[in-house]
């Protein structure tokens, strides 16, 4: 909990510091995201998939005309599905992790979109930590493992587009996490892994 109290107040910090220079954009997202754990580095192994809504807020940080830093704070469920035979009968569990994610992205714009056609393609990219916020398993387990929670980091990748509707700038996301850290309760080489669909808007 101190670590998470100690990265929402960098993030606070950050946002009341840049205001006093740049004009900065607020907003809000969500959609739902496809995740599963994998072998680290097996990008193709997207097998055992579960699915998990996702929400949040971000926040834009001009750099130059065509660069913006973009930190969020986001909700999202990862986990896998898992089957296993047992008197030859087949039992589904899935165990899943919630957490609170904290990605810091680099974002691209072609800003001559936006001036010839109003719209803004983008392409995001940085790292992101995700707090464990609790632990859940389908069917219920009785206990839970005690080291069920942990915290994860990795890299995010996406695009989008911005268009505007009826006055507000309303933001289509592709994105996917690859997770680095090891994940409690998992084979130490499983990492997590998300591809998230979100609809955002400008406030």
């Amino acid at each position: 909990m101190k670590t998470i109290n100690y990265s929402l107040y960098v993030l606070l910090f950050v946002l009341i510091s840049t205001s006093s220079f740049a004009q900065i954009n607020f907003g809000v997202r969500n959609g739902v995201a496809a995740t599963t754990y994998a072998l680290k580095g097996n990008l193709p192994d997207n097998n055992n998939v579960t699915f998990s809504y996702t929400a949040g807020a971000f926040v834009d940080l001009p750099i130059c005309k065509s660069f913006y830093i973009q930190p969020e704070i986001n909700y999202v469920r990862k986990g896998r599905s898992q089957e296993t035979t047992e008197l030859n009968s087949t039992l589904e569990t899935d165990y899943m992790i919630h957490y609170l994610q904290v990605p810091v992205l680099f974002q691209y714009r072609d800003n001559e979109m936006q001036e010839n056609h109003g719209y803004i393609f983008y392409v995001n990219a940085g790292p992101y930590t995700a707090f464990a916020l609790d632990d859940q398993a389908r069917p219920s387990l009785s206990t839970m493992p005690a080291d069920s929670k942990k915290t994860d980091w990795g890299a995010s990748l996406g695009i989008g587009l911005q268009t505007p509707v009826m006055g507000k700038d309303i933001r289509f996301d592709l994105r996917y996490d690859m997770g680095l850290s090891e994940i409690a309760n998992q084979p130490e080489d499983y990492r997590t892994k998300a591809l998230s669909l979100t609809v955002g808007i400008s406030l």
